[in-house]
C-alpha cells in the first residue's frame, strides 16, 4: 500500500498532460423507481415518500466508503457515522431504528432485490459496495407495510448494469488518518450478457485511538436473457472486515480528549471481524403483455467474532446461514376502463445462528462460556392493488400476512435453560392511500398503514440482568398516517413535502447497555411526528441547489419503568436528532470538465438515554467543500480527480451516541477538519 501515493501522483500528472474536455448533459429531474410497488413508476406517480440518490450524487467527489454519505441527502433519514467500523452505522428513518445496537432495525434493506435484512428483521450494510452502485431508492411511511417486518421504511441499493461498451476503471484515494483505498471495476457487454465486477481494499487508522480498520469488498452482477421474454440477474458479493472498537466516551472524557479510546477498550483489545458472502438470482419472466413473474432466491453466510469490554462472555463468535426466496406475480389490466395493477406474492426467509461466547482475557480468547443454537423463520403472503379510479384520482391498497418464529437452545446446563426459548409472532398489516393529481406534474396524497416489528435474535439474547434470554419481548405495532405533496414546479424545479404521524405500542427500546452487551424492553406507547421536505432547483449559470430537511418530534407517550428508572411521558426517544438539514450548492462547467460544490449538514440535539439525563448531545453544523475535474484523452481513456475537505470550519461535535450506556459512555465524537483526494481512470473499448 505504500506505493499508492506514487501511483496517485503519476496518474494525476498523466491525466492533466493529455486531457481534453468531455461533453455536458443536463441532469434529469424525473427518476423512475421500482421499490414502492415492485414495478416501474415515476416518483411523481407514487403515493409515498420516496427519494432517489442518483449515480452522480453517490460518486462525484465522494469517498464512497459509508452508506451515510448518500443517505444524508434523504429527508427523514438520519445516518449517523459512528467513526467506528466495528459498529454499524446508526441509521434511523423517522425515528425508527435509532435504538438498534447491532445492524439496522426497523428498516428493510435490499441490494439488487436481494434482501440485506434477514428473517428476524435485522439488516446488515457492510456488504454494500458504493463504487459499483448506480442508485439508491429510499421509502418512508405507510408503503413500507408492503415489505413486512419494518415500520421505518425501505432502502434499496442497485448496482450498475454493464454495457453497452466495455469499461475498466482503476481508482485510488488517500486522506486524513492514513486513510487509503484502491480498487478496480470492470463492466460491459459480452454477446448478450451484461457484467459488472468490482473489488476494493480500504484502510484507515481512524480519528480516535484504537479505531483502525481494514475492509475488502467485492461485488459482481451478471445479467442475461436466456429467452426473449426472460431476464436472469446473478448477484454475488463479499466483505472481509477487521476493525478495532474504541467504544464510547463519558462527558468528562469527551471534553478532556475526544480522540481517546473508552474505558477498557485497549486493555481488553475490543475489536470485531466480519466475513460475509452472499449470492442470489432474480428471475424475471414476462408471460404476456399483462402478466409478469419474478423469483428471487438467495443464500449467504456470515461469520462475526467480536471482543467486548467485558471479561465474562466477553468474546462472541457468531456463525450465520441465511437464505430465502420471494415469489411475485405482477398483473396489469383495466377495471371499469381504468388502469389497474395487481401485485401478489409469497416471501420466505430463514437464518440459522450458532453463537458461542468465551472469556476475554485481556484481548485473548479464553474458556468457552455459552453455546446457543438460534433460529428465525418468517413466511409472508402479500397483495397490493394500484387502481386509477378516475383520470385524476388513484387508489392504492395492500395487505400482508406475516408470521415470524424465533427460537434459541442453549446446551450449557449451568444456565438452567434460562437462555432457551421460542416465540411466534403473527400480524396482518395493511395500507391504503388516495392520490389526487392537481395537474400532470403535481399531486397530493394521503396514506395510512398499520405495521409491526418483531424483536431480532440479538434483542432477545439478554434479559435485563444479562443472565438469560428475553423471549417475553413483544412485537411493536405501529399505526401511521401521512399527507404529501409532490410537484415539478417547472423544468428546473421539483419539490416533495410530507407530514407524518406514527403511534407505536410496545416499542422495542434499549433497556441497558454494558460492556458491549445490550438488553431490550418494551415501551408502552411512543409517537413520532414531523415534516419532511426535499427540493431540487436548476439555477442559472450552471448552478444546482439540492436540499433535504427533516423536523422530527419522537417522544414517549406513556410513562414506564426501565432499568429501575422511570421514563416520563413527553421524554424524547434517545439517539434521534430533532431536526436535520442537508443542502448542496453545485456548480458544473457546461462541458462538465469541472464541478465544485459546498455541502452543509445540520443535525439537532439528541437524547442519550430514556430518562433524558444527563444533558442532550448538542446539535451541530458542518461545512464540506469538494471539487472534481474530468478529462477525455485519446485511445478510449477518460480521467477524473477529486479533492474534498470535510468539516472545513473544524467543529468539534458528537456524531452519534450509544443509547442507555450504563457506564455513561454515551458519546462517539466525530472527526474535526479532514481531507480526501482521489483519482479514477476509465478505459472504454
Amino acid at each position: 500500500m505504500r506505493k499508492q501515493p506514487i501511483l496517485l501522483t503519476s496518474l494525476l500528472a498523466f491525466q492533466f498532460a493529455y486531457a481534453k474536455e468531455p461533453e455536458y448533459e443536463a441532469p434529469p429531474l424525473d427518476e423512475v423507481v421500482i421499490s414502492v410497488s415492485g414495478y416501474e413508476q415515476k416518483i411523481l406517480d407514487t403515493a409515498a415518500s420516496v427519494n432517489v440518490v442518483t449515480s452522480s450524487q453517490i460518486h462525484n467527489g465522494q469517498a464512497e466508503n459509508n452508506l451515510s454519505e448518500p443517505l444524508n441527502r434523504v429527508p427523514g433519514i438520519f445516518a449517523l457515522n459512528r467513526q467506528n467500523y466495528a459498529q454499524d452505522l446508526q441509521i434511523s428513518s423517522r425515528g425508527f431504528g435509532a435504538n438498534s445496537t447491532f445492524g439496522t432495525r426497523g428498516i428493510r434493506l435490499y441490494v439488487d432485490n436481494i434482501p440485506g435484512t434477514v428473517a428476524d428483521g435485522q439488516g446488515q450494510i457492510s456488504h454494500i459496495d458504493l463504487p459499483s452502485t448506480e442508485r439508491i431508492e429510499v421509502i418512508r411511511g405507510p408503503f413500507s407495510v408492503l415489505y413486512g417486518n419494518s415500520s421505518g421504511g425501505v432502502i434499496s441499493v442497485f448496482s450498475e448494469d454493464g454495457g453497452p461498451k466495455n469499461n475498466i476503471q482503476p481508482y485510488f484515494e488517500l486522506g486524513s488518518y492514513s486513510q487509503r483505498k484502491a480498487g478496480i471495476k470492470a463492466s460491459g457487454l459480452y454477446k448478450n450478457t451484461n457484467y459488472l465486477f468490482d473489488v476494493g481494499d480500504f484502510h484507515t487508522d481512524g480519528y480516535r485511538v484504537h479505531s483502525a480498520a481494514d475492509r475488502f469488498n467485492a461485488n459482481s452482477k451478471i445479467k442475461f436473457r436466456p429467452v426473449s421474454d426472460s431476464v436472469i440477474t446473478f448477484v454475488a458479493n463479499n466483505v472481509n472486515l477487521s476493525a478495532q472498537d474504541p467504544l464510547g466516551l463519558t462527558a468528562a472524557q469527551l471534553v478532556a480528549n475526544p480522540k481517546q479510546a473508552g474505558n477498557n477498550a485497549i486493555s481488553q483489545n475490543t475489536r470485531k471481524t466480519v466475513l460475509q458472502t452472499q449470492t442470489g438470482f432474480t428471475i424475471d419472466t414476462r408471460i404476456d403483455q399483462k402478466n409478469q413473474l419474478l423469483f428471487t432466491p438467495y443464500y449467504g453466510q456470515r461469520h462475526v467474532t467480536q471482543f467486548l469490554a467485558a471479561t465474562n462472555n466477553g468474546v462472541i463468535d457468531l456463525k450465520r446461514d441465511f437464505y430465502g426466496m420471494d415469489s411475485k406475480w405482477i398483473h396489469k389490466d383495466q377495471l371499469i376502463g381504468m388502469p389497474l395493477t395487481f401485485v401478489g406474492g409469497v416471501d420466505f426467509n430463514e437464518n440459522d445462528d450458532q453463537r458461542q461466547t468465551y472469556q476475554n482475557n485481556g484481548g485473548i480468547q479464553g474458556a468457552l462460556g455459552q453455546t446457543y443454537r438460534m433460529s428465525a423463520k418468517n413466511f409472508d403472503q402479500y397483495a397490493h392493488i394500484d387502481w386509477r379510479l378516475l383520470e385524476r384520482l388513484a387508489l392504492n391498497f395492500g395487505a400482508r400476512n406475516s408470521q415470524t418464529n424465533l427460537s434459541s437452545i442453549s446446551n450449557n446446563p449451568s444456565l438452567n435453560n434460562t437462555s432457551s426459548g421460542s416465540h411466534a409472532y403473527q400480524a396482518l398489516t395493511s395500507m391504503v392511500s388516495l392520490q389526487y393529481y392537481l395537474s400532470e406534474v403535481s399531486n397530493v396524497y394521503v396514506s395510512y398503514g398499520s405495521s409491526f416489528d418483531t424483536p431480532t435474535l440479538n434483542q432477545v439474547t439478554y434479559n435485563s440482568s444479562f443472565t438469560g434470554s428475553n423471549f417475553g419481548l413483544n412485537a411493536a405495532t405501529t399505526k401511521q398516517v401521512e399527507i404529501g405533496f409532490k410537484s415539478k414546479l417547472s423544468k428546473s424545479a421539483q419539490i416533495i413535502l410530507a407530514l407524518f404521524n406514527a403511534n407505536t405500542s410496545n416499542d422495542i427500546v434499549v433497556g441497558a447497555s454494558s460492556f458491549g452487551r445490550t438488553s431490550f424492553t418494551n415501551a408502552p406507547k411512543t409517537n413520532r411526528q414531523g415534516i419532511e421536505a426535499s427540493a431540487q432547483l436548476i439555477l442559472p449559470h450552471q448552478f444546482e441547489l439540492n436540499m433535504a430537511y427533516t423536523l422530527l418530534n419522537a417522544t414517549v407517550k406513556e410513562a414506564y419503568l426501565n432499568n429501575n428508572a422511570y421514563v416520563l411521558s413527553g421524554n424524547r426517544i434517545p439517539g434521534v436528532p430533532n431536526q436535520g438539514l442537508f443542502s448542496e450548492l453545485l456548480w458544473v462547467k457546461p462541458n462538465k470538465s469541472i464541478e465544485a460544490a459546498v455541502e452543509a449538514r445540520v443535525n439537532g440535539s439528541m437524547a442519550v438515554n430514556d430518562i433524558n439525563s444527563p444533558s442532550m448531545a448538542t446539535g451541530y453544523a458542518v461545512l464540506n467543500l469538494r471539487t472534481m475535474f474530468r478529462q477525455e484523452i485519446a485511445g478510449g481513456w477518460s480521467l477524473s480527480q477529486f479533492f474534498r475537505i470535510n468539516n472545513i470550519l473544524n467543529r468539534s461535535y458528537v456524531g452519534s451516541v450509544i443509547v442507555n450506556q450504563t457506564s455513561s459512555q454515551f458519546y462517539e465524537p466525530a472527526p474535526t477538519r479532514n481531507w480526501l483526494v482521489g483519482a479514477k481512470a476509465n478505459y472504454q473499448f
